[in-house]
């Protein structure tokens, strides 16, 4: 650890923070904090984020809406470097791109990015020309798949400044019989055995098509199977394409009222309860254009509660999911889909062990340290993470 008149001075700018909801926000939230450990931190994020954030770093609040976000938080930046002298600035996504092309023009500070993928494909002719733009005068980019990387590599942005640093996870404290039994109570599953569903209910999430196309060929094999739903529709995202009707819709179609629970928001630690619970977890995603999964958080948390994750190969999913736990299966293939959930039912592989060993590769502690590095040095575009 260095003293503390050599620690580094860091503005990190983000509108993804607690109190927003979402796997980005996860992600900042524990970056921000693995940064405070070596850094003198500032950090200027969504209103509300002060009370969520660590005391020993410095936090500036704006507006959470999106351009008031940008507005606001740009002016904060512009003042808290005339005040403080910052080694490097950070912005949270791409979309802090212009403020940190100004803040490196004026102040000359060391500017890094981190990108999601959502926020290089956004369809905005207006956000295409200047945000995305922006970002290839950038010093280093962290981006969070190989995919994402691609992307990147696609709209300018030179190979030799990027490092991808796969997202992290919690290992979570075991869970006893009794609270697995407290948590199907509290919430009333009425299911023996369940898939599990996690996240935003997106369009590119693919659950309407999940529950249109591929959980009536489940059902025909397993009967007794049901499915949990963890999750609301998007509220503070870049694009806001929620599906909660078309969900309803077939759900009604197709009468599985008694085969489908929904949780919506659930604490940490019912949600870690929840994936233990379950037998697979779902990931239908589905091809939506202007929108994209960058990397699929999900699929490493429900490996760190032991379960196996069955998901569509579209975006940066492959970095998360191997034969340590889970399979990918072709886009858009219904039938292939249900067959290796149903093959993953029966087999009971990759099992909890081998799952928990796959996740262990993508701590928080790791990402952190990744990101560190890229930090003190420009990366290249190879995974960080192998």
């Amino acid at each position: 650890m260095p003293t503390e008149d050599k620690r580094k001075k860091i503005l990190l700018i983000t509108r993804n923070l607690p109190p927003l909801l979402g796997g980005m926000e996860r992600m900042m939230y524990e970056f921000a904090v693995g940064l405070a450990e070596y850094s003198e931190l500032t950090v200027i994020g969504p209103r509300g984020c002060r009370q969520t954030l660590p005391d020993n770093i410095t936090v500036l609040e704006a507006s959470p809406g999106l351009a008031p976000f940008l507005v606001f938080s740009t002016t904060q930046a512009l003042r808290a470097c005339r005040r403080r002298g910052f080694d490097t600035v950070i912005g949270g996504s791409g979309l802090i791109g212009p403020t940190l092309r100004i803040l490196s023009a004026l102040f000359q500070c060391k500017t890094v990015v981190y990108l999601h993928g959502l926020d290089l494909v956004v369809d905005n002719a207006v956000y295409q020309r200047i945000f995305t733009r922006s970002l290839r005068g950038i010093d280093s980019v962290a981006v969070n798949s190989v995919n994402t990387c691609s992307l990147a590599i696609n709209r300018g942005i030179a190979e030799e400044r990027i490092a991808v640093v796969n997202p992290g996870t919690h290992l979570p404290a075991p869970i006893d019989s009794a609270s697995r039994q407290a948590f199907r109570q509290q919430y009333s599953i009425p299911f023996e055995r369940y898939l599990v569903f996690t996240g935003r209910m997106t369009k590119r999430k693919g659950l309407s098509g999940f529950l249109r196309d591929i959980f009536p060929l489940i059902l025909q094999r397993e009967g007794d199977i049901g499915l949990v739903v963890v999750g609301e529709n998007p509220a503070d995202s870049l694009n806001r394409l929620g599906e909660e009707a078309e969900i309803n819709k077939q759900i009604t179609a197709l009468h599985l009222q008694d085969k489908v629970t929904f949780l919506g928001r659930v604490p940490d630690r019912d949600l870690e309860i929840c994936l233990a619970e379950a037998a697979v977890q779902v990931f239908p995603l589905t091809e939506v254009p202007g929108d994209i999964e960058g990397f699929g958080m999900v699929a490493i948390e429900a490996a760190a509660c032991g379960t196996p994750t069955i998901a569509f190969e579209l975006g940066g999913v492959s970095d998360a999911i191997s034969a340590g736990n889970g399979h990918l299966v072709p886009p858009g293939d219904a039938g292939a889909f249900a067959g290796q959930v149903v093959s993953t039912l029966r087999t009971g592989e990759p099992g909890p062990e081998q799952c928990l060993a796959h996740a262990r590769q993508f701590t928080w502690q790791v990402y952190n340290e990744r990101m560190r590095r890229l930090i003190d040095r420009p990366g290249n575009c190879s995974s960080e993470n192998r």
